[in-house]
């Protein structure tokens, strides 16, 4: 009992630390079964012994590194509007992203997954790769279309031991495009960039006429300990590898996409259940989540 006890308060904790340490969150019904909650253990040694701030958008004069990217946008650019006008940047079967792709609203071509081998972005994506290579700790990479007059809702990604760098290769130039991370609202112009911590509530729209396209990374938070910084990695690296998929072999896809498609059947279900019954849907829900507390109680016990 014990044991149940102390995971309910470490849940609740969970809750309360996302709130205190953001300016904007989810409503409380919607954080409590959000993914990023139970996340939020595994995520506090990346905080605490982060060597970048603790805020939403972080100073890039961290990472000189990252220069080089920025320094070939155009060239990179170039690359990708091909792939674009080719096709190549398109939805996609992996899992995590699987909710952005809905409604023809995202697409995009990977180019990194950390050791992985992509045999499209190799072929198709040279230079850029080539570039992307040069920056150390940077773990993924991909080239990401949000489409005119679409917008992703806000989310949190879950894991805190990485940096979201994003460099905006063909976008509308407009106020009327951006992304907003927290309080801070970011607009994408071409050749410019932002680093920011997508633990925090974010969203991105575009209210244009004109599709934004952009280059989105994943590079290492660096920590003050690092044997730590080197368990993330690992662990961030057997993650990501079960849901690498190629750009365009569609037989190469990780061992997660191939088992998560009970997931989404699971979660088409629940939508489903949500539209026509609420009560049961809630119900539904809360028995799942209690269930798998219970199962983690049992299995630390």
């Amino acid at each position: 009992m014990s044991i149940i006890t102390a995971a309910i308060c470490l849940y609740l904790l969970s809750i309360l630390l996302i709130h205190i340490r953001c300016s904007r969150t989810f409503p409380l019904t919607r954080q409590l079964s959000d993914f990023s909650t139970f996340t939020v253990p595994f995520n506090v040694p990346a905080y605490a012994l982060s060597k970048v701030p603790l805020q939403p958008i972080v100073p890039q004069r961290f990472f000189p590194e990252l220069s080089v990217l920025s320094d070939n946008w155009e060239t990179i650019r170039d690359e990708a509007l091909a792939l674009y006008q080719m096709g190549h940047i398109k939805a996609k079967d992996d899992l995590p992203a699987s909710s952005f792709y809905k409604n023809g609203r995202w697409v995009s071509f990977y180019l990194k997954v950390y050791d992985s081998d992509i045999p499209s972005a190799r072929e198709l994506a040279p230079k850029t790769l080539a570039l992307i290579e040069q920056v150390p700790n940077m773990n993924l990479a991909l080239f990401a279309v949000l489409m005119p007059g679409k917008k992703l809702n806000d989310h949190h990604d879950p894991f805190a031991f990485t940096l979201r760098y994003s460099l905006g290769l063909s976008t509308p130039n407009s106020d009327e495009c951006g992304i907003q991370i927290d309080q801070e609202d970011y607009k994408w112009k071409d050749g410019e960039s932002v680093l920011f911590d997508e633990t925090y509530l974010h969203n991105a729209y575009n209210d244009t006429d004109t599709p934004r396209l952009i280059l989105m990374t994943d590079i290492d938070r660096p920590l003050k300990w690092a044997w730590l910084q080197k368990l993330y990695h690992h662990f961030g690296r057997f993650f990501n590898s079960l849901f690498v998929i190629d750009n365009v072999d569609e037989n190469q896809t990780g061992l997660g996409n191939k088992l998560g498609q009970g997931v989404l059947a699971y979660q088409t279900f629940l939508k489903g259940l949500k539209r026509k019954n609420r009560t049961a849907y809630q119900i539904g829900k809360w028995a799942v989540i209690l269930l798998v507390l219970y199962g983690l109680a049992r299995l630390v016990s």
